[in-house]
């Protein structure tokens, strides 16, 4: 017996492509996203009301019967393409088309008042409160009127009657809890698009200030490398010069490809990310490419948490990545003081006299970021003869260590959390 394909069977169901275009007009018309299948179930309830009222008349009515219940239920089909203005349709045709079958052929326990019940709920729920209160009221006008006149029993108003208010409720219940969902995901889809806005620049800012940083220490390299070979210098330099680029480029592409991988599943087996300590090991790097750069720190370096460590070492990083494309000459100076408070981070750099600023880019900007994200103040500019970067820390409680040093680390560890853990780095 030869095997038989295996299917894979899925209760997703194809609506047809018209149909989710007749539903999204629908939308765009004013009326609530209600599911599918709540327009199937209240269109099949008016059908079989309409058949129902069509079979209580009997063989010899027949035909009149199925053209009345046919123009009351013409408001259902005719909401397909004028969404806008169908609740007047239901009014004139399902409130007349009603009332002209029940008083030329009454019969008891009649079921064609269902339709008007249909028509206050379906309404109210399509159209609102106000034009279902008065769906409602004509229903009711017209239920009375047949009682009245004595076609309908006392009692068979009075149910028809009630029904209509239960009904008109339901719509109102109906249409509050959609509208309320459709907000919801419209607010959700808010939240999702600027979650994503958020971490593409955290990602982009990360990535400028490795790539800028890189190229800024290997185009020092190379300008050594090259000075020297142009003057006739020793070549052994300028090889060393040449194999430190070399080092900082992999370096770099070893940094980027951690930080894309910041995107996929797999962040918590890239490398740690650089902490307040390794800005001795940045500041060296620009030493060992040719920059005049001194280093000067106060305070315990080890208490820095995590998160407030990496936005100092971008910061500096960034610092003297603009030192070397813009004054590469220059002497510059780093200075971390996290003894006093508040703490600062200073970086200065003398700038020449004839010395232009550029256009500008997204360097200060994501400095800014960074420092907002700190709960810090960054301030940068000219002073005097010199261009002064300096960040200062927010201001907390001040814990004096045996030795009557200020130590106001414990106000850098509220709020923020180590990165890379999906959580948001947030400040005092």
């Amino acid at each position: 017996m030869p095997d038989r394909p295996v299917r894979a069977y899925s209760r997703r169901v194809d609506v047809p492509g018209y149909v989710l275009r007749m539903k999204r007009r629908w939308v765009a018309s004013g009326l609530p996203d209600y599911p599918l299948w709540i327009a199937a179930v209240i269109d099949s309830a008016a059908l079989v009301s309409g058949v129902l009222a069509v079979a209580q008349r009997g063989r010899e009515a027949l035909p009149i019967s199925v053209l009345l219940v046919a123009v009351a239920l013409l408001p259902w089909v005719v909401e397909l393409w004028w969404q806008a203005r169908s609740w007047l349709a239901f009014l004139a045709l399902t409130g007349g088309a009603t009332t002209t079958l029940m008083v030329w052929r009454p019969v008891e326990y009649d079921v064609t008042p269902l339709l008007l019940v249909l028509m206050a709920g379906h309404v109210t729920a399509c159209a609102g409160v106000w034009r279902g209160l008065t769906a409602m009221v004509v229903g009711e006008a017209i239920v009375i009127g047949l009682g009245v006149h004595g076609t309908m029993p006392g009692q068979a108003v009075m149910i028809w009657a009630v029904s209509m208010v239960g009904a008109m409720d339901l719509g109102y219940v109906m249409r509050s809890q959609q509208l309320r969902i459709q907000d919801q995901q419209r607010e959700h889809a808010i939240r999702e698009k600027q979650a994503v806005l958020e971490e593409r620049q955290r990602i982009a800012r990360e990535v400028h200030d490795v790539v800028a940083h890189s190229l800024s220490v290997t185009m020092l390299h190379l300008t050594a490398a090259r000075r020297d070979l142009e003057d006739g210098g020793d070549t052994a330099e300028a090889v060393e010069a040449l194999r430190e680029a070399e080092r900082v480029g992999r370096q770099a592409v070893s940094d980027v490809r951690r930080t894309v991988g910041l995107l996929g599943d797999g962040g918590a087996a890239q490398p740690p990310a650089p902490t307040v300590e390794d800005i001795q090991v940045l500041v060296a790097d620009f030493q060992a490419a040719g920059m005049d750069v001194e280093l000067t720190t106060t305070g315990d370096l080890s208490q820095v948490p995590p998160a407030t460590g990496l936005g100092l070492y971008r910061l500096v990083q960034e610092s003297l990545t603009n030192v070397a494309r813009h004054c590469p000459a220059a002497a510059a100076s780093v200075t971390l003081d996290l003894e006093s408070d508040p703490g600062r981070l200073t970086v200065r750099n003398r700038v020449p006299d004839d010395a232009v600023r550029g256009a500008g880019g997204s360097g200060l900007g994501g400095m800014a970021q960074r420092a907002e994200l700190l709960g810090a103040r960054l301030s940068a500019g000219r002073q005097g003869r010199e261009w002064v970067v300096q960040v200062e820390l927010p201001r907390g409680e001040t814990v004096r260590d045996r030795s009557g040093h200020t130590c106001p680390l414990p106000r850098l560890t509220r709020g923020l959390t180590r990165p890379g853990v999906g959580t948001r780095l947030e400040t005092t």
